[in-house]
């Protein structure tokens, strides 16, 4: 008995140092949106090479997502999360001491890259730590607490922004992003020193590839993964990037106000995540539950940027919030791809969709700073772009657009399938 309750505090202990590096790195993913105007101010950018700045970190991110899975099947959880938690500090530090533009291109893909281990590392753990029927549950809670990273990761962050300047906050970040990588290193037991709970046998390279190809011809993962990443917009456009300046400019928000109306988004998310996979489950209509997400969001994404009634900030924030429980969906799209592969490649499968759904983000920040930008009047201050709330607009526009497409597209996969469940549940 001894004995494990023993190996249950190291299990919960090994699950919080890894989570909390899952919860931090949502912190660096939304703080440029935060300091949108002080970063094109400092190197005398437009709203594209913004978008080109944003993009960079889904970029590393999406890229990072099959290397990171080999490596961590490679090495320790250990090692490998510190290190990227350590990558992370580099890329933050290239906001305060680098005055060239591409090395803070390259410093905001080095974070985008090092997040990668965020979810993956922490997954990692809960298989190596926890017995195979806790993995739902502990995937429940990780997302519970990974998301209130966001949450901190908004307002509060922009109001330490406003009371230190946004030079010190970046200097903070790196340095708690380097106490991380420090106390991941310290603090995470040897994985050699317990007993794993769950063991998988180490995928060999030749395999690797055979999987992937596997994967990657899979019409029925690809097409739901592409319906998928064509909805994402809402939350890795609209809450980590665009969103706050946005609500600035068209409803004359201030930063810390616009900051909490867009983490919304994920005080949504929160609630969405266990509520959305299980109604999916339990009326067998994945396909639909996807599907009535898009449309939906679409619906309240309209009113939001086309209505004549102006929104007060509790109305846009309890919509916002409607939004995020929607973003839900997400959960359900990996549900899917996973239940259309064989067993042993859930992690694999679960890899590409992130790196497809993290690529429609990259997409998404270029195409909203180039619109912005195909908009602009001509208005310039101190050097420097000022776009005006129609610019805003007709870029934001691009957001509705892609959740119909999302919304029609489910619907002719549930069409293809021939009935309303995916067809992992046939196990076809």
């Amino acid at each position: 008995m001894g004995n494990k309750v023993g190996l249950s505090k190291i299990s919960w202990f090994m699950w919080l140092v890894a989570v909390t590096f899952f919860a931090f790195q949502f912190v660096l993913r939304l703080f440029p949106g935060l300091v949108m105007t002080e970063i094109m101010t400092k190197f005398h950018s437009d709203a594209t090479s913004f978008g080109v700045l944003s993009a960079a970190y889904y970029l590393g991110y999406a890229g990072m997502q099959i290397p990171i899975g080999i490596l961590l099947d490679r090495f320790s959880a250990r090692t490998v999360i510190s290190f990227c938690a350590f990558t992370c500090t580099l890329g933050s530090l290239s906001f305060v001491y680098s005055d060239s533009w591409t090395l803070t291109l390259i410093g905001r893909f080095l974070i985008g890259a090092g997040s990668a281990a965020g979810l993956l590392g922490t997954v990692k753990t809960i298989r190596y730590a926890f017995p195979e029927n806790y993995f739902t549950r502990m995937m429940g809670l990780t997302f519970t607490l990974g998301l209130s990273g966001a949450l901190y990761g908004g307002k509060p962050v922009s109001l330490l922004v406003q009371q230190i300047g946004w030079v010190s906050v970046s200097k903070l970040l790196a340095a708690l992003s380097l106490c991380i990588s420090i106390g991941l290193y310290l603090l995470f037991p040897r994985e050699t020193k317990a007993t794993p709970q769950s063991t998988s046998p180490k995928t060999e390279p030749s395999h690797l590839w055979t999987d992937l190809k596997l994967i990657l011809g899979n019409r029925k993962i690809i097409w739901v993964a592409i319906a998928g990443a064509l909805m994402v917009g809402p939350f890795e456009s609209f809450a980590d990037v665009w969103g706050v300046s946005y609500l600035v400019n068209v409803y004359g928000f201030s930063k810390p106000d616009a900051s909490l109306v867009t983490s919304g988004i994920y005080m949504g998310m929160l609630v969405g995540g266990p509520v959305l996979p299980y109604i999916a489950e339990k009326l067998n209509a994945h396909y639909w539950v996807n599907a009535i997400s898009g449309l939906l969001m679409a619906v309240v994404f309209g009113l939001v940027i086309y209505s004549e009634t102006t929104f007060s900030k509790s109305s846009l924030l309890g919509l916002m919030i409607f939004v995020g429980i929607l973003c839900s969906y997400q959960a359900v799209v990996f549900a899917m791809a996973c239940h259309l592969a064989p067993a042993r490649l859930a992690g694999l499968v679960t890899s590409v969709t992130n790196c497809i759904n993290m690529c429609a983000g990259c997409l998404f920040h270029f195409a909203i700073g180039y619109i912005m930008d195909l908009n602009w009047s001509g208005i310039m201050e101190n050097g420097i772009k000022i776009y005006e709330p129609s610019s805003y607009v007709t870029a934001i526009s691009l957001i509705p657009l892609t959740l119909i497409l999302g919304f029609l597209g489910f619907l002719w996969l549930n069409r293809q399938a021939g009935i309303s469940t995916p067809s992992a549940t046939s196990s076809t």
